[in-house]
């Protein structure tokens, strides 16, 4: 059975937890702030669930079958996983473990150990919160820098961005149209303003992309807006960066940085642009964050959410999906002005 890196990284991720459940709190900095907070007893998978004992882990199905694995074998097993995923130098596409098989195929019953693609959790656990010497049950998104940077929100026609654009006629229009060179955004927008040209939002194409957003901030859909089209304008896509841009005072950045906070941690862990969203995050514990090296810590939503948010500020960026597909920066005329569109999408960087 063939994962690409990121699937590996979450099965990696699985197991290192088994082995070690106590939970590595770090700040946005990964330095480490407590391990003895949180610690995992079940891991829960739709069917079964992997409860943690001292050297070995059980596997219980709901049919109320059961089946031991050794601890130090299953151990063994991922040290192999994590060397062929550090091997594998390609970020993209599906690639086999055949020397895992055996482990899919009997401990994970040759199933990915992670629920649909369209479900924020990757992972979700029953824990011993010893704050309160209780038991949570909590969902966390599994964040790995062993495969490809992660995509926070996805590119589609509900993350349109439509602009005015005034300053202009019928023949720089179709100037800027006919601009096809391998940064043709960037250029586009560099020759637009050369020209005079002056960009004004307008709306999002989607309704309820525009709902969701201002469930967070009535302003929130201007605010990524003026990121947006800054972003070309600068050629900048760090978050950190473009919040810097369109600052006028510390008193705006810290503002800004609030705005664009909240607004980070609800497509990590709720708001989809697509669907109406209510406001509550699907994902309560957090992130499960896995290094370069095979490190597994934990951004905490429970006790250090402004953390996780300072976190995702600092590492997330404006990613640009297809121009073609999304028409972007492709100026068209509707009743005798003049619009094009920008699409966002967000990645860790």
């Amino acid at each position: 059975m063939g994962f690409n890196k990121g699937e590996w990284s979450e099965l990696y991720t699985f197991l290192y937890l088994l082995e070690n459940p106590n939970l590595v709190i770090v700040d946005e900095n990964l330095q480490v702030i407590n391990n003895t907070l949180f610690k995992i007893l079940e891991i829960i998978l739709t069917d079964k669930k992997y409860e943690i004992k001292a050297q070995n882990i059980i596997k219980l199905f709901n049919n109320g079958q059961a089946k031991n694995y050794s601890l130090s074998n299953l151990s063994a097993q991922n040290k192999i996983l994590l060397a062929k995923i550090l091997a594998h130098k390609s970020a993209k596409g599906s690639f086999e473990i055949n020397e895992i098989q055996p482990l899919i195929d009997d401990f994970f019953d040759g199933q990915k150990p992670k629920g649909a693609s369209n479900v924020k959790g990757d992972l979700i656990a029953n824990v011993l919160d010893n704050k309160f010497n209780n038991i949570v049950n909590l969902k966390y998104n599994i964040k790995s820098s062993l495969g490809s940077p992660a995509t926070l929100l996805n590119a589609s026609s509900h993350t349109n961005f439509i602009y005015e654009i005034t300053g202009i006629n019928d023949a720089i229009m179709n100037q800027s149209n006919n601009i096809t060179t391998s940064k043709k955004l960037l250029d586009r927008c560099n020759f637009l303003k050369s020209k005079g040209a002056i960009f004004s939002f307008i709306q999002t194409e989607s309704f309820i992309f525009e709902r969701n957003l201002k469930l967070i901030d009535s302003k929130l859909d201007e605010i990524l807006a003026q990121m947006l089209i800054l972003s070309y304008e600068h050629n900048q896509k760090d978050i950190k960066e473009l919040i810097s841009l369109i600052s006028k005072s510390p008193d705006e950045n810290i503002f800004y940085k609030k705005k664009l906070g909240d607004f980070a941690n609800a497509v990590t862990f709720g708001l989809r642009a697509g669907e109406t969203w209510n406001g509550s995050n699907e994902v309560n514990g957090g992130i499960i964050l896995v290094t370069k090296t095979g490190e597994v810590y934990l951004l905490d939503l429970i006790y250090f959410k402004n953390i996780v948010d300072k976190y995702l500020i600092d590492n997330i960026k404006f990613d640009s999906p297809s121009s073609s597909r999304y028409g972007m920066f492709d100026i068209y005329k509707e009743h005798g002005k003049y619009y094009f569109k920008l699409n966002l999408q967000i990645r860790f960087k």
